[in-house]
């Protein structure tokens, strides 16, 4: 399955390339008149008017909704307009030299790039989430001091935070991109629209390189490659709620091919249990995890797990329940510090309230992130 949003992006990039040639068409006829001007009087006038023409192709041929795909689809043609029409010749060569040199060359500079640098290392989409708690802590450290330059005065920090964003790609990078949306300044509105619309590109062509990869092995590996990517899209906070769904179901679906082809492998299945919470789907991850509770090496992260499924069920009742059973085993042991530190929050955590009360469980979906 192909992103709709790759569709339109594809579609608008077709629309740009066909105003393209229609430009220079008309620019070519306009030279063809204007060189031939003596020999028939309103030739002058027909250059005149098919160089209007070179330029106006950009506004018939792409779409008028500058919310849909802000660059390609609204900016760059109306850019491309004016400078054919006020520069004729140069400014449609110029214009169309800019954006082919733009993909390759131009890259953000500044103090935010410099801060990128040491903060993060990597760039594009990731196909895993964190499952360390030091890719945790960076990402929180990465986004939370950009939200502090988004909100001051410096256009060029702004403008730098936005790029940045762009390059995380966390959950929390795209709140704040959306956010940015609302901007004061003009230019950090378009750069944020761009920023988004970027992402959705990266996704998009994730998806469907990883798709074909499925297609043509259709091995274990291939298909986990694939359902991580639809597992991050859904969680990435771009996609609707249908689609967001959607993109779950996927994740879900070859989570279950690569189990298939690949029983031996436990990182496999536990990821098909995660898949299964998040996309709702309570009994089948409870009955995975019921199964590789069995596994010494599983048990933790299992026993997590089904803690993990009766809090989003909402019945904290069983999760009481498992809670007290966690607490009876012996402790368990993990090479992850993050799932030991869940692990050990779920055995300190007095759920039973103090004095009576009922339990806050205010704190407890911070734990699942």
């Amino acid at each position: 399955m192909y992103f709709l949003r790759s569709k339109v992006i594809k579609l608008a990039r077709l629309r740009l390339l066909g105003a393209f040639a229609v430009s220079y068409m008309f620019e070519g006829g306009a030279v063809w008149f204007y060189l031939n001007r003596e020999a028939v009087s309103w030739y002058v006038y027909a250059a005149i008017a098919a160089h209007i023409f070179s330029g106006l192709s950009f506004i018939v041929l792409t779409t008028p909704k500058p919310r849909a795909l802000p660059g390609m689809a609204f900016y760059y043609p109306r850019v491309a307009a004016l400078f054919s029409i006020f520069m004729p010749l140069i400014g449609l060569l110029g214009i169309t030299l800019t954006l082919l040199m733009s993909r390759v060359f131009m890259k953000s500079f500044g103090l935010a790039e410099d801060y990128k640098e040491k903060a993060y290392e990597g760039v594009g989409v990731d196909v895993d989430l964190p499952t360390d708690i030091t890719e945790f802590l960076y990402d929180e450290v990465d986004v939370h001091p950009i939200a502090d330059i988004l909100t001051g005065d410096d256009m060029e920090m702004k403008r730098g935070a936005v790029n940045l964003l762009r390059r995380i790609g966390s959950a929390e990078a795209v709140k704040l991109l959306r956010k940015s949306l609302s901007d004061e300044s003009a230019e950090v509105r378009f750069y944020a629209h761009t920023a988004l619309t970027r992402l959705e590109e990266d996704y998009a062509d994730a998806v469907e390189k990883a798709r074909f990869r499925a297609d043509k092995y259709d091995s274990a590996q291939s298909h986990a490659e694939l359902a991580s990517v639809y597992r991050n899209y859904a969680r990435s906070g771009l996609p609707e709620v249908n689609m967001q769904e959607r993109s779950m179901g996927f994740s879900c679906e070859h989570w279950r091919k690569a189990v298939e082809k690949d029983q031996e492998n436990k990182d496999y299945l536990m990821r098909l249990a995660e898949s299964y919470v998040e996309s709702k789907s309570f009994s089948e991850a409870l009955h995975i995890y019921r199964e590789t509770m069995k596994d010494p090496e599983l048990e933790m992260e299992s026993r997590l797990g089904i803690c993990r499924t009766f809090f989003e069920m909402g019945n904290f009742i069983a999760l009481f329940q498992e809670v007290e059973q966690l607490r009876a085993r012996p402790d368990l042991q993990s090479s992850d510090p993050f799932k030991s530190l869940i692990y050990n929050f779920w055995k300190e955590k007095n759920l039973s309230g103090e004095e009576g009360k009922e339990a806050d469980f205010s704190e407890v979906g911070h734990e699942f992130g």
